[in-house]
């Protein structure tokens, strides 16, 4: 495989993809905002847990995109290796949320508290 850019996934054209997902949709957002072009490609390997593709990964079965926090391990470790950090990468936004008019639980608010604090780093 060639050096990888932004914009260009000529080099991963025949590289296998591992994903959770017949579907690639981390793969194809991907794609589609860091390469700005439409992945087609087939996943090879398609694991239903993000942790599992993550192994699979480690395991040498392809390459994939995860989100950094089930990543950096592995990349401190020298087990994964970044193929490209682009500068703006893909946002992948979550929401926490809780039935209107509900009491607070406890989970909940202890989620949202360390949300909010991890948040000020960002």
């Amino acid at each position: 495989m060639g050096p990888l850019t932004v914009g260009d996934p000529g080099p991963l054209r025949d590289v296998p993809l591992v994903a959770y997902a017949e579907d690639l949709p981390i793969l194809r957002r991907y794609w589609r905002h860091v390469f700005r072009t439409r992945l087609t490609a087939r996943p090879a390997v398609v694991v239903p847990d993000l942790r599992g593709v993550r192994s699979s990964v480690v395991a040498g079965s392809g390459v994939t995109v995860l989100p950094r926090y089930l990543v950096e391990r592995g990349l401190e470790e020298k087990a994964l290796v970044a193929l490209l950090s682009p500068e703006d990468p893909p946002i992948n936004t979550s929401f926490l949320v809780q039935r209107a008019g509900g009491v607070p639980r406890a989970h909940v608010t202890a989620v949202r508290e360390c949300l909010l604090g991890a948040a000020r780093g960002w």
